[in-house]
């Protein structure tokens, strides 16, 4: 089934860079911390005969604490919910542009069934699978880019979500500067309780 919302865990700053500058930004897949995924789409970039592979990854899970910690692992982290149509739709008929959903997949299975070169960008060994992630990349066969913008329609965003490591009196002030952005009035804004929840202990509480 398809999900209705992309999450996207990143920072601070560049939250604000997307939302002020109303983009969004691929990158070169190269500083990845995953060097086996990075040498697939590398080697995707070769075979094709490509100058330029870049990509920018979301996931199709609900919010999890390991998507915190690994993505998004301090207090400047936050995760953008978008509606996952309508921010499709922003790179729709863009030259250049695939995207699609990450299969997770044994070494084994793999070694006996070889995946296709159109495959390799969306592949990932199964220890990964929790991350549930979809992907888009942008591919050009004659300049070399290192990072490509492309315009984001603000109202496509759902929710942002404000790091659990973030204070309390930190993220009313974010909260503001967020909301006064142009255009982003609207947008609901929480900081999560995955780590500390006052509705969760307040479930216990008169437990005797």
């Amino acid at each position: 089934m398809i999900k209705k919302y992309l999450r996207r865990y990143t920072s601070l700053p560049v939250l604000l860079d997307m939302l002020m500058n109303e983009k969004i930004t691929l990158l070169d897949p190269a500083s990845w911390e995953d060097r086996n995924d990075s040498f697939y789409i590398e080697k995707y970039r070769e075979k094709k005969g490509l100058k330029t592979v870049l990509a920018l990854c979301f996931t199709e899970r609900a919010e999890t604490f390991h998507h915190w910690k690994v993505f998004a692992g301090d207090s400047s982290g936050v995760c953008i919910r978008f509606n996952r149509n309508e921010f499709l739709d922003c790179f729709r008929k863009k030259q250049g542009i695939h995207s699609g959903s990450v299969s997770y997949i044994l070494m084994r299975d793999l070694q006996n069934t070889p995946p296709s070169l159109e495959e390799l960008p969306f592949i990932k060994r199964k220890q990964y699978e929790d991350e549930a992630e979809f992907r888009i990349i942008y591919q050009n066969k004659n300049k070399i880019h290192r990072s490509k913008n492309f315009p984001l329609d603000i109202s496509c965003i759902d929710r942002i979500t404000l790091s659990p490591w973030m204070p309390s009196p930190v993220a009313k002030t974010v909260k503001k500067v967020i909301s006064g952005v142009h255009g982003c009035g609207k947008i609901k804004l929480i900081r999560t309780g995955v780590v500390e929840s006052s509705a969760w202990q307040k479930i216990v509480k008169g437990l005797t």
